[in-house]
């Protein structure tokens, strides 16, 4: 068997990457399939197949009827044939855990650790607790580690990962990547919390099937992620997706930016906090109770999320909406049956153009999302080709 980490050469050929990637994106497939839909001879896929099953990151299992009645193999990806080290950094905690190539997490460990102090302290704490964990590992799956994902909030510079500025960790000029990798032995993948969400739920969760896909977290703040043919699209400087700083009022609310009249400030949970002066949980509660204040302030923010729904199907066009973050997790008042209201402020055309969508994990879903960056650098040679395949 090849060491992943260090045998980069031989398992990129485009080939090897091809059929691995339709693998992960069919999860159930043959090889009958697989040379159908790349147009190469069964002798080569075979080849290639075997490669894959030799280095453990596929397998056989069960039989599906092939051509005239025969028995064909299904190939899946090995869960035991590489993993991911994912870090969520949040700010009152972080999460760390070991994670395998179809998103199960199989080790992990939460730090009760406030992120609004010294950047290098933080990352001090989160390698001690890297190294900590990969004690538990044995030799065999420490070779086997492809790189560390990492994801939180903020601007951050792609493929540098150097964080510019985190609002909530008063962090500022960060190279978190550079930092960790000098101190840990893997390449170091770093990105926002937004993409991760997208990356996690289009490689792992309800957003497998689409290839136009955008993504709007709520939580403390308003974020906005991208995916167009099946790749993430960045902007200049890695920030396209900034919705929450949109000017919605000029003469609006003052946004943790500095601005007035942000998006973000009509319906994140700072901002609901700020205007209703308690904590986002008892607002709710009050919602519940019917509450003439809270109902109000709650509808308000319902209406410019739908809003936000509406707009982003006009600028971007997608098949899907992804709606994440811990507003949509923990409060479903905010979002359910807000399809209904998206489409009183969609233009006509497009009302029936895309789908609004829930994620299917919500518990590690920062976790997830980090092991997602990993893996979609380590398919994405081949994406673009996958995706002119007709399915």
């Amino acid at each position: 068997m090849f060491n992943l980490k260090y045998d980069q050469k031989r398992i990129r050929k485009y080939h090897y990457f091809l059929l691995l990637s339709l693998i992960q994106k069919h999860k159930n497939i043959s090889r009958t399939q697989l040379a159908k839909i790349t147009k190469m001879s069964n002798t080569t896929v075979g080849k290639i197949i075997n490669e894959l099953i030799d280095d453990e990151l596929i397998l056989e299992i069960g039989n599906t009827v092939g051509d005239a009645g025969r028995r064909a193999k299904l190939l899946t990806i090995n869960s035991k044939g590489a993993y991911i080290i994912a870090v969520e950094i949040d700010l009152e905690y972080t999460n760390i855990a070991l994670v395998a190539l179809n998103g199960t997490i199989l080790s992990s460990l939460q730090i009760n650790l406030n992120a609004n102090q010294n950047p290098n302290t933080v990352m001090d704490i989160i390698i001690k607790n890297i190294k900590l964990l990969m004690t538990k590992f044995q030799p065999e799956i420490k070779e086997k580690i492809l790189a560390i994902g990492i994801g939180l909030p903020g601007l951050i510079t792609w493929p540098k990962g150097e964080v510019l500025v985190v609002p909530q960790f008063h962090w500022k000029d960060v190279k978190v990547k550079s930092y960790i990798e000098a101190r840990l032995d893997y390449i170091v993948y770093i990105d926002t919390d937004v993409r991760t969400a997208l990356l996690a739920e289009s490689l792992f969760g309800n957003m497998t099937q689409y290839d136009n896909s955008a993504c709007i977290y709520v939580g403390s703040g308003v974020g906005g992620a991208v995916m167009m043919n099946g790749e993430i699209l960045r902007g200049h400087h890695n920030m396209l997706g900034e919705i929450g700083h949109i000017t919605i009022d000029p003469d609006g609310a003052l946004c943790d930016c500095g601005r007035l009249g942000c998006l973000q400030t009509f319906f994140c949970s700072s901002d609901l906090e700020k205007k209703a002066q308690m904590p986002i949980n008892e607002i709710f509660q009050a919602y519940d109770r019917e509450e003439l204040w809270a109902k109000r302030l709650i509808e308000q923010a319902r209406k410019y999320l739908a809003l936000t729904i509406a707009n982003i199907s006009c600028i971007y066009n997608p098949e899907a909406v992804l709606l994440t973050g811990p507003m949509i997790w923990k409060y479903p008042q905010l979002s359910d049956g807000i399809e209904n209201l998206a489409q009183t402020y969609a233009w006509s055309a497009l009302k029936t153009s895309y789908k609004i969508v829930k994620p299917s994990e919500t518990r590690n879903n920062g976790i997830i999302g980090a092991s997602a960056i990993v893996l979609n650098e380590f398919l994405r040679f081949t994406n673009d080709d996958i995706n002119n395949f007709d399915f």
